[in-house]
């Protein structure tokens, strides 16, 4: 692994042979695209490279690529944040958020997506509210008993026929 090569590090450079200048350039411009995109191929057919060649520079971390990938993806997310507040101080009451929001989610998970747990009494809860329904249905047929012995599955259809669903 190399050392780690950018702006306090010109000497550095300058010792590089012309093939090395120029891949730390393709870098270099690949990461500054990158840092505006967030698209590997998008950045690496700007920097003249392909999408394997990216990979190769992150796999052996030539010139710290890997924490300078890092570090522009920090940018990025920064740059999208910076432009969630600045949308979010310019909003009026017609303003749809949605699109913004997905990025954010997207981008900063650990920021902004919601943690959902689903409570395992959902399933109960629902299928009380069913058989409650069929109970308190003028159209009810079964008695409460046998009901009980039917399958949770032909209770369902059976309910949504009576009430012209769907099954």
């Amino acid at each position: 692994m190399q050392e780690r090569i950018d702006f306090k590090t010109e000497d550095t450079y300058k010792n590089l042979n012309p093939s090395k200048k120029r891949q730390w350039r393709r870098q270099t411009k690949f990461l500054e695209a990158y840092q505006e995109t967030r698209s590997k191929s998008v950045s690496a057919t700007y920097a003249g490279v392909t999408y394997r060649t990216v990979m190769k520079w992150q796999r052996d971390n030539e010139f710290g690529f890997t924490e300078r990938l890092e570090d522009a993806d920090f940018a990025f997310c920064e740059g999208l944040e910076q432009l969630a507040l600045d949308r979010v101080r310019m909003q009026d009451a017609k303003s749809n958020p949605v699109l913004l929001i997905a990025l954010l989610n997207a981008n900063l998970p650990e920021k902004y997506r919601p943690t959902v747990v689903m409570n395992d009494d959902t399933a109960k809860g629902v299928m009380y509210e069913l058989r409650k329904l069929a109970k308190d249905s003028d159209k009810a047929s079964v008695s409460d008993k046998e009901e009980e012995d039917v399958p949770a599955i032909d209770q369902v259809s059976k309910i949504l026929n009576e009430k012209g669903g769907m099954a």
